[in-house]
């Protein structure tokens, strides 16, 4: 071989060009190296998300939590800052804010306002409705998912009277609180209520059965009062429960009970419905109380 030849040759396999041809790829994970360059960053990013997925999802639930303790947080503030009793502004009776339902948990007042004999504008007794908190607060409650309470409106007598009969047709707990502004007796309260529940039966068309069924329930509600005294500002309560009972309560002890559905859906409606409630201002208290609650 030439000397040109010799050196020539001796250049060409000097460039680092020819040397770096050969210089194996440095990967930091173990991959078969027939996936290719596109499969080998795809599989890198796998095991990278299904590193840091644990913690991401643990992050998530934690923003959860802190999410529903901050809710709630706001809410016990808010009930907080209401005050514990209502006072009627007319006859000055007190009303808990809330009170014991059935099953022990707090029932919250909608409304209260006071019976008035109106040609004499003589105060007979002031009343209250309450209602299960947990039915007012869940939008999935029995209360709140009704369609007819939905399409509430306070104004809109005809949506706020289906409404009213819809919350009392369905098994769903009210409580009537009713308070005498002055001393006053078992008998007299009870011919007061037997009045208009026997009004009521002039405003509707009923068979002859179901005209005797009303007759049978009010006979037997008369048999749940007290013959004694009642002083003023002495509690009863009439409590409707889910099963389709009224019971009625003075100062924590039942004196009675009944089933018979004319008579407890019409002595609840009649301080609800219609164009002349038992007491006007304790209707549009409470319908003001439902509407209210809506906006929420």
């Amino acid at each position: 071989m030439s000397a040109a030849r010799w050196n020539r040759a001796r250049t060409l396999l000097a460039q680092p060009t020819a040397q770096a041809a050969f210089r194996p790829v440095a990967i930091r994970v173990p991959i078969q190296h027939h996936l290719g360059r596109t499969a080998a960053v795809a599989a890198v990013a796998a095991r990278t998300q299904s590193r840091w997925r644990p913690w991401m999802m643990a992050s998530v639930a934690t923003a959860g939590v802190l999410s529903w303790q901050l809710s709630q947080s706001l809410v016990e503030s808010e009930s907080q800052t209401q005050p514990a009793i209502v006072i009627d502004e007319d006859s000055k009776i007190e009303f808990p804010r809330t009170i014991p339902s059935e099953d022990g948990s707090p029932a919250r007042l909608l409304g209260l306002g006071v019976r008035k004999i109106t040609f004499l504008k003589v105060q007979v007794y002031a009343l209250g409705l309450y209602a299960k908190a947990s039915d007012l607060d869940d939008h999935n409650s029995r209360f709140r998912a009704l369609p007819e309470v939905q399409k509430f409106q306070r104004t809109d007598a005809a949506s706020s009277d289906t409404a009213f009969r819809a919350i009392v047709q369905n098994p769903i707990e009210l409580i009537l609180r009713i308070v005498p502004v002055r001393n006053t007796n078992g008998p007299h309260l009870r011919d007061g209520f037997t009045r208009n529940l026997t009004e009521a039966i002039k405003h509707q068309n009923l068979n002859d059965v179901e005209n005797e069924e009303a007759m049978k329930g009010i006979v037997e509600f008369k048999n749940l009062f007290p013959k004694g005294k009642i002083n003023a500002g002495q509690a009863m309560l009439f409590r409707k429960s889910p099963d389709g009972s009224m019971s009625i309560e003075l100062d924590g002890e039942v004196l009675g009970k009944t089933s018979n559905t004319w008579l407890i859906e019409s002595f609840f409606l009649g301080y609800l419905q219609g164009e002349h409630p038992i007491s006007s201002k304790a209707r549009d208290s409470i319908a003001q109380g439902i509407q209210d609650l809506l906006l929420q």
